[in-house]
């Protein structure tokens, strides 16, 4: 029973170390480039046994966005949702909850896999877009529709301004994940003067 209780246990990890394997694999030599053999040597599995969870390469990347990624996006979705205070520090939770998202080494990397093969493999990219992407961007534009309507905040274009606060939270992340360590990309900096710009953009009375 002992031994029969470790096989299962090592079976249900079979699919976050195959996930892992990828990972590492993909973001250290491109998707492209990486083989369901080499995924499985460094998983120290063999190929069969990847494919008992996943049906191509593809799949396999989309089910560790899923795992991931996407259970973060849905407790920031889940954030907007319940959250019944005023639209400014609801806006703020949601900017340091995405900028920590995005400053995990497991989200960096599939970032820069997806920028690095968008144009080689369009359904990973329009894949990440649908699950990931346009869900923060929903969940910002929520805000500041909201924020718009209670006098919160000015009158704007909800989606485009939420772009304008999104994006500066994705380049970061991604300037840290090509550049490395540099003392000029304080993240805890960075956020903080994200936040002051975009709570100065959205204030109604034109103020703090």
């Amino acid at each position: 029973m002992p031994h029969a209780s470790k096989r299962r246990r090592r079976k249900e990890a079979r699919p976050a170390e195959i996930m892992a394997a990828a990972l590492t694999l993909f973001s250290e030599r491109g998707f492209a480039a990486t083989r369901l053999d080499d995924v499985a040597e460094t998983a120290g599995v063999s190929k069969a046994t990847i494919y008992l969870y996943f049906n191509s390469k593809v799949e396999l990347f989309k089910a560790m966005v899923r795992e991931i990624a996407s259970a973060r996006i849905g407790a920031a979705e889940a954030l907007v949702e319940g959250f019944e205070g005023p639209s400014p520090e609801l806006i703020r939770e949601l900017i340091e909850v995405l900028s920590g998202i995005v400053a995990l080494p497991q989200i960096r990397a599939i970032m820069k896999v997806v920028l690095a093969e968008a144009g080689n493999f369009p359904d990973i990219a329009a894949f990440y877009r649908d699950e990931i992407a346009l869900r923060g961007l929903k969940s910002v534009s929520r805000i500041i529709e909201r924020g718009v309507d209670r006098g919160e905040f000015r009158p704007c274009d909800p989606v485009a301004t939420a772009q304008s606060v999104i994006f500066p939270i994705l380049m970061n992340a991604l300037a840290g994940e090509i550049f490395g360590a540099m003392k000029e990309f304080d993240a805890a900096k960075f956020t903080s003067s994200h936040l002051d710009f975009v709570l100065r953009g959205l204030a109604a009375d034109g103020g703090a």
